[in-house]
C-alpha cells in the first residue's frame, strides 16, 4: 500500500508483497528521478516513488502515450520493435494476441470486463453474447468507451482501476482482461485482490505485462523500451508475476508463447481458487 505522499508522488513499500523498500536492493537501470529497486523478499523489481493518481487522470494518460511510444521503438530500435511486432502477429494467428480473442477463446459469454480499457476499441470485437464492461481513468477515453459499450448493456467507470472494480457486484464477470494495465498501477495486489471478489467461479483473467526476464532487456539493459518512467511502475518476471496472483487468490498459467525469451511482453491466464 502506498505510505506517504509529497511533491505528487507517493513513496512505496513492495507494491506485492509488502516488504519495506528500505530492505530492497536499488537496480542499475533506474532512472536518476524515480528510484527503482528490487525487492529483497519476493523479487519484485518496482519504482519507490510513483506519481499520485491525480497525474494519470490527464498528463500521464496512456491513450496520449500509446502511438507516441510506438514510434519512438521503431525509431530507436527498429529491428527489436519489428521483432516485437512479428512475435504479436504469429500470436494473432492463434485468435489470443487481443483482450477480446482471449475472451472469446478462454471465457464463457456473459458480463467480461476490461481494466484500463482506452476508448474501448479493444471490446468492440467481441461477439454477440459477451457483455464489454470497463473501467478507465482517462476521462475522454472513458466517454469514448462507454458509447461503445452503452448500446450492447455494458457500462464504464471513469476511475483508477482499484476503486473502478470495487464499484462492480460480487462474482460478477466470465472473465477479465488486465492487458497492458499491472505495470502502471500503483496498487497491483489491491487490484487483483479486487478482481477476485467480482470474478465468477470458473472464471478467467487475461493479463499482459513487459516481461522483465526478456532477453532484450539482458541485451539493451537501460535502453529496453519496456522501460518507462514513472508510467511504469513495476516490472514482472514470470515468477514475480505467478507470485503476486498466488498471494491474491489465483493460478497463474503462461502458454507456450506466453513467456518466451524474445518478446517484450509476457501473456498469463489467472484462474480464481
Amino acid at each position: 500500500m502506498p505510505n506517504t505522499a509529497s511533491a505528487g508522488r507517493v513513496h512505496r513499500d513492495c507494491p506485492s508483497c509488502r516488504t519495506p523498500s528500505s530492505s530492497a536492493t536499488p537496480v542499475r537501470y533506474a532512472h536518476p528521478d524515480w528510484p527503482m529497486v528490487k525487492c529483497a523478499h519476493c523479487g519484485l523489481v518496482y519504482l519507490e516513488q510513483v506519481p499520485v493518481y491525480d497525474a494519470l487522470y490527464d498528463e500521464l494518460a496512456w491513450t496520449k502515450q500509446r502511438e507516441r511510444e510506438e514510434k519512438r521503438r521503431l525509431k530507436k530500435q527498429p529491428i527489436f520493435a519489428r521483432s516485437d511486432q512479428m512475435t504479436r502477429w504469429l500470436m494473432g494467428i492463434l485468435g489470443e494476441a487481443t483482450p477480446a480473442g482471449g475472451l472469446t477463446a478462454w471465457a464463457k459469454p456473459g458480463a467480461v470486463l476490461d481494466v484500463g480499457c482506452s476508448t474501448g476499441k479493444a471490446f468492440a470485437e467481441l461477439p454477440d453474447g459477451y457483455v464489454p464492461f470497463g473501467v478507465e481513468i482517462e476521462a475522454n477515453a472513458a466517454r469514448a468507451a462507454q458509447a461503445i459499450f452503452e448500446p450492447r448493456g455494458g457500462k464504464v467507470i471513469n476511475a483508477d482501476g482499484v476503486s473502478g472494480i470495487a464499484q462492480f457486484p460480487a462474482a460478477h464477470f466470465s472473465g477479465i482482461s488486465l492487458w497492458s494495465y499491472l505495470e502502471h498501477e500503483a496498487r497491483p495486489r489491491e487490484a487483483l485482490e479486487a478482481v477476485r471478489q467480482v470474478i465468477r467461479p470458473g472464471g478467467i483473467v487475461l493479463v499482459k505485462v513487459p516481461n522483465y526476464d526478456c532477453w532484450n532487456r539482458s541485451i539493451l539493459g537501460a535502453n529496453w523500451t519496456g522501460f518507462r518512467h514513472p508510467d511504469h511502475v513495476q516490472y514482472f518476471t514470470p515468477a514475480t508475476l505467478a507470485t503476486l496472483a498466488n498471494a491474491t487468490g489465483f493460478d497463474a498459467r503462461f502458454r507456450l508463447y506466453g513467456k518466451i525469451p524474445f518478446n517484450d511482453n509476457m501473456y498469463a491466464i489467472l484462474t480464481p481458487r
